[in-house]
């Protein structure tokens, strides 16, 4: 009696298959309807992989800027006194008789943040010049300062780039006893990181890309004292943002030139020094 049923069953199944191709039954259990049902299906699949694509599209505009973490090595290099830069009665310009400022008194201990100011053609740029100890400028008074190259300077250019290396060997010229492994490790920690991106040329590099580099470069050897002039100029939101992350993790002393007072106030400076005090008269 079951194989009875079972053949039973075999043959209603056959039949109704056979219905189905001949169009016997209605058009609700029709093979056109079924194909029709299938490809609603793959429509509503398709609809929602789009809407998936549409919405990872529209996380990743949701971009978080990468942060630079940079490790920096100060090595005061036998200066163990806190007195960087000590100037008494001093003055300086381009001609002994003829100085720009004059009865300047300042001092610089390390770790210390000294902001100047002072409008365009007050002196600014000869003061900063006499700090880098520049041939060209006349200094009178008494000076003390570290050596020269205890002291870094960026400008807004990064002119102290040279144009024809590449990045990675900018980075090598500045730790030739480094692996190329610790170089490149250390250049990703800086968001240089692909092979194209080190192997850049600087003349190609943008503002933002010659910020990060010469940042880069000062961590691996790095100054007691770093001079910024104007070096928040024509640098967009994030790239700033990069900037003043590092020179908040820079353990020396600065001396800044900017009239950017948000990024002043973002360096944490200790002290802002109106260069127009020290104007000569006779100027």
């Amino acid at each position: 009696e079951l194989m009875q049923e079972q053949q039973r069953a075999a043959k209603s199944k056959k039949k109704g298959e056979k219905s189905i191709d001949q169009r016997k039954w209605p058009t609700i259990v029709s093979k056109a309807k079924a194909l029709r049902a299938e490809e609603t299906s793959g429509k509503k699949k398709s609809a929602i992989e789009q809407r998936k694509s549409d919405l990872t599209e529209r996380l990743s505009e949701l971009y978080l800027p990468e942060v630079i973490i940079p490790t920096f090595s100060l090595e005061h290099r036998g200066h163990s006194q806190k007195t960087l830069i000590q100037i008494s009665n001093g003055s300086v310009g381009y001609e002994s008789h003829k100085p720009i400022l004059s009865k300047i008194y300042f001092q610089l201990e390390s770790a210390q943040r000294i902001a100047i100011e002072g409008a365009n053609g007050s002196g600014k740029s000869t003061f900063i010049k006499a700090i880098l100890q520049d041939t060209k400028t006349y200094r009178g008074g008494e000076w003390y300062s570290i050596k020269r190259n205890d002291i870094g300077y960026l400008d807004q250019h990064y002119g102290t780039l040279p144009e024809d290396l590449t990045v990675l060997d900018c980075a090598r010229e500045y730790a030739p006893n480094w692996s190329i492994a610790e170089v490149r490790f250390h250049l990703s920690t800086f968001l240089f990181r692909k092979n194209e991106e080190v192997a850049t040329q600087v003349k190609h590099l943008s503002g933002g890309e010659k910020a990060r580099l010469s940042l880069a470069l000062l961590a691996i050897c790095t100054p007691n004292l770093l001079i910024l002039d104007e070096v928040s100029n024509n640098l967009d939101l994030e790239t700033k943002t990069h900037v003043t992350e590092v020179l908040n993790c820079y353990p020396g002393a600065i001396i800044a030139i900017s009239h950017d007072q948000a990024f002043l106030k973002e360096l944490r400076i200790d002290e802002i020094i109106d260069i127009e005090k020290w104007r000569s008269i006779e100027d």
